[in-house]
């Protein structure tokens, strides 16, 4: 929808300017872009500087200059914008631009524009930008002010009608009576309309002066809580290279840095649920012999090895295990003696020597380079965990000190 910007510190800090006196004209005459800004220009943002600069003052101009032009005279305007109102195609709106420029010159040769200085020129409403134009709507909307205001007390000051037929009948002395019976009425009127005026005068300047207050209280605020915002941004969180950025650069510079920590933080939400089975030892297979199990058995007590942990797998107990099962095997081959320094009861493994021992042996033997590639990928898996947990906590550092700001 139309903004409509009718108070703000711009209209009155140089209030002669033409944009200013086009503005406060509309205002008077009951522009409201809330109720005739419909259709394609309900996405204008109306106020002073529509016609500074930007792609839409041609769409502004045209309901700008309908609006005074039916205020006018809304009869001969329906009649002249027959065939161009509303504007819906471009070959409308150079039709609308015509007509508005002809009737314009019109007005300014009759001297209704009033300004000398106006110059007024077809290749004007092609752009309608610039302080030339914004003089031709000041100059137009002054003359719409003025009729306005002829047509709407254009009978305020009228007297009661005096019928002179009856007047010429009458004596001298009954007339006396009469035109001081109208002097006194006539009077009590004056008196009592201006003193009614001089009380709206009054009360309208109160008014004013409340508003300009008020409109002063406000933009000395918002000028403050402005300098703390950007002192907030240049001093505490931004380099000093910032410090000529605008607020508006400041908070895109701010959602930039918010959007560069959501994705780190996202890619790391990613990988942890994508490594999910990995990082849970599920897909790693736990195949250790019987003979293995009773021989360890006191060293996972001493340990506290338990390689399933609240359903998963835990990464130091395997670790252990691998330990363990490597030691055995290296005791074996490079030193057959220390498998005899082992507490173990000789008769509870009689049945594993020579024959039984020896496949035992050989099968650990086959296992031996899946241990070693687990190992390796082991390993590989704890620097890579690592690394990817120092990326994490940079990142969620990094996001600590965002949210902070």
């Amino acid at each position: 929808m139309a903004t409509f910007n009718s108070v703000n510190s711009y209209l009155f800090a140089n209030p002669l300017c033409p944009k200013s006196i086009f503005w406060t004209n509309l205002i008077l005459l009951g522009f409201n872009p809330s109720v005739h800004a419909t259709g394609s220009y309900s996405t204008i943002d109306f106020n002073k500087d529509m016609f500074a600069k930007g792609q839409s003052s041609v769409k502004a101009m045209e309901l700008i200059v309908w609006f005074l032009f039916n205020d006018l005279d809304s009869t001969l305007t329906k009649d002249r914008f027959f065939d161009c109102w509303p504007v819906l195609t471009p070959a409308h709106s150079a039709k609308f631009r015509n007509i508005a420029y002809k009737w314009l010159e019109q007005l300014k040769k009759e001297g209704c524009l009033g300004y000398t200085d106006i110059i007024l020129r077809r290749s004007a409403f092609d752009e309608c930008q610039g302080e030339r134009f914004e003089r031709v709507i000041m100059a137009f909307s002054n003359y719409v002010v003025k009729i306005s205001l002829d047509r709407e007390y254009q009978n305020y000051c009228q007297v009661s009608p005096i019928n002179f037929k009856i007047l010429k009948e009458s004596s001298a002395d009954l007339l006396k009576v009469i035109l001081k019976i109208h002097i006194k009425i006539q009077t009590d009127k004056f008196v009592i309309g201006t003193r009614e005026r001089l009380a709206c005068h009054e009360h309208w300047k109160d008014l004013a002066n409340n508003l300009s207050e008020r409109l002063r209280n406000v933009t000395e605020k918002n000028n403050q809580l402005e300098r703390e915002i950007s002192g907030f941004y240049k001093g505490k969180y931004l380099f000093e290279t910032f410090d000529n950025l605008s607020i508006e650069q400041l908070s895109s510079i701010r959602s930039q840095k918010l959007e560069s920590a959501r994705s780190a933080w996202n890619s790391c939400l990613y990988w942890i649920r994508d490594n999910q089975k990995f990082t849970d030892g599920q897909e790693l297979l736990l195949e250790v012999p019987e003979i293995m199990i009773t021989m360890w058995e006191k060293a996972f007590q001493k340990e506290q090895i338990n390689p399933f942990q609240g359903g998963k797998k835990d990464l130091r107990s395997l670790l252990k295990l691998w330990k363990f099962s490597l030691q055995t095997l290296s005791n074996q081959f490079f030193k057959p003696s220390a498998i005899k320094n082992q507490e173990l009861s000789a008769n509870k493994y009689d049945k594993f020597k020579n024959g039984n021992l020896s496949c035992t042996l050989n099968k650990l033997e086959e296992y031996l380079p899946e241990q070693q590639e687990q190992i390796r990928s082991l390993y590989s898996l704890k620097n890579l965990l690592r690394t990817r947990l120092s990326g994490i906590n940079e990142s969620i550092k990094s996001l600590h000190e965002v949210e902070d700001l």
